[in-house]
């Protein structure tokens, strides 16, 4: 399977709702998760990732593990910018040396659903990976109780049991914009065409994989695939400005350069050096949204403060009505131009103004099995979420645990939630099988700052059809 493919793979197959808030660094630990043999410099971290390569002719690569981990990390870095619908979006930085950008004043997206990851999961794959992660560090408990288990420690709603009520919130009704996202006339050969030309690639759109592709793969040239989703997710890639990229060079040239350390069999790489300006990252990203017709003064963009040499990262996030939407466009971009470019060109659409629920009846939904029984925060507490991430101590030999006492009420541990904040605003809903909506959804947090989500459409404006 090559890179493009695998990409496609994992971000298809993945949940990409990622919570509201960010943590400093975890951008980073995403692309490194998804570069999967990136060297993280760290004793005995993927082994093997840093060894030279054998060629089948006998001769070493020592420069192919450097070439592995920048064109890796070039996609997983794609991949995760390219959580376009449905992710919270991450806030990598809006300022560097020397370089300022208008600190941003619109609230954060909402994600609807949460999960055991929280913060760095909230459902899908993000959840099995963040449960087996625990359960192998001793953090949960597989079929009993352990010395170094969280299940004791933890609140009730961990395990799926919880009841919410309200504090101080509104009984009133109200009403809301609700849009969707409309890839009809986009996600389609003719998209794909008016897309290649829009940004300089050559060829005919093929399909391939679910989606339409145009120019070659093979690394000749700038090349570009259209997913047929409800998005219309657009993945571009020039290797003429890959900072890192390697071309094959003439024998002749191979003898004159063979003792500089960036020529290895017959290839030469690229040594990028330098910085890109904030001003040209998010320039460059401008244009080509402008050249796809998005009109990017609807986007607040948003560089990486922690460049790699000679690249920058930049990401842009939907705005509507003082709210980030969770659509994002992301860019890497290098002295030379765009290297990748991702996001999605399905319009929004108005399908008009709905009936909304009150916070205090959102608060009832968290409960109610037609919502999901969102028992699990999108957003864990500052307090909580240190606790999960410590490291879990092996307390010495322990007496296991007693039986009740018989004729004892069965323990059976549920946790009382009490929201006492609630914020109005939009969540995307997605179904495989029909459009991308954006749609009113409350954010209800409770005074320790634990976040959960639920819609906030009234009843009468559902349609609950079993489909």
């Amino acid at each position: 399977m090559d890179a493009r493919d695998e990409a496609y793979d994992r971000l298809t197959g993945a949940d990409p709702a990622d919570g509201t808030t960010t943590r400093e660094g975890v951008l980073r630990a995403k692309v490194d998760a998804l570069a999967g043999d990136v060297d993280t410099g760290e004793p005995g971290a993927h082994d093997g990732a840093g060894a030279p390569v054998a060629e089948p002719d006998g001769t070493v690569d020592e420069l192919a593990p450097r070439r592995r981990r920048r064109s890796t990390l070039l996609v997983a870095a794609a991949v995760a910018g390219a959580v376009v619908v449905g992710g919270g979006g991450y806030a990598v930085g809006t300022a560097t040396a020397g370089e300022e950008l208008p600190a941003s004043d619109s609230l954060p997206p909402i994600t609807l659903g949460g999960g055991q990851g929280g913060n760095e999961a909230a459902s899908g794959a993000g959840l099995r990976a963040a449960t087996e992660e625990m359960a192998s560090a001793g953090d949960m408990a597989v079929g009993g109780d352990a010395a170094t288990s969280y299940d004791t420690s933890m609140p009730s709603w961990f395990d799926g049991r919880a009841t919410f009520s309200s504090d101080g919130l509104s009984t009133s009704r109200g009403e809301a914009t609700a849009y969707a996202y409309d890839a009809t006339q986009v996600a389609t050969e003719e998209g794909a065409a008016r897309a290649a030309e829009a940004l300089g690639v050559e060829g005919e759109p093929r399909w391939e994989w679910g989606s339409w592709s145009v120019g070659p793969q093979n690394g000749t040239g700038p090349n570009l695939w259209l997913s047929a989703d409800s998005t219309a997710y657009l993945s571009y890639n020039d290797p003429a400005a890959d900072p890192w990229r390697c071309e094959e060079i003439s024998a002749e040239e191979l003898a004159e350069q063979e003792a500089d350390p960036a020529v290895t069999g017959d290839q030469q790489c690229a040594e990028p050096t330098g910085t890109v300006s904030v001003k040209k990252a998010v320039g460059e990203l401008r244009t080509l949204m402008e050249r796809l017709g998005v009109d990017p003064d609807g986007y607040e963009f948003e560089p990486s403060t922690d460049s790699e040499p000679g690249s920058r990262w930049v990401s842009a996030y939907e705005v509507v009505d003082g709210r980030r939407t969770g659509a994002t466009w992301s860019a890497t971009v290098s002295k030379e131009g765009v290297a990748w470019l991702d996001g999605f060109l399905a319009t929004r659409t108005e399908l008009g103004t709905y009936p909304v629920i009150s916070p205090a009846d959102a608060v009832e939904r968290l409960g109610d099995p037609r919502f999901g029984q969102n028992l699990w925060p999108v957003t864990y507490s500052p307090a909580l979420e240190t606790r999960m991430m410590e490291e879990p101590t092996d307390s010495g030999p322990t007496a296991p645990p007693a039986p009740p006492t018989a004729g004892d009420a069965v323990p059976w541990p549920v946790t009382d939630v009490t929201i006492t904040e609630a914020r109005l605003g939009l969540a995307q809903e997605h179904r495989t099988d029909a459009a991308t909506l954006l749609l009113p959804a409350y954010e209800l947090s409770d005074a320790d700052g634990n976040v959960w989500t639920v819609v906030a459409v009234a009843d009468d404006a559902l349609d609950m059809t079993d489909s």
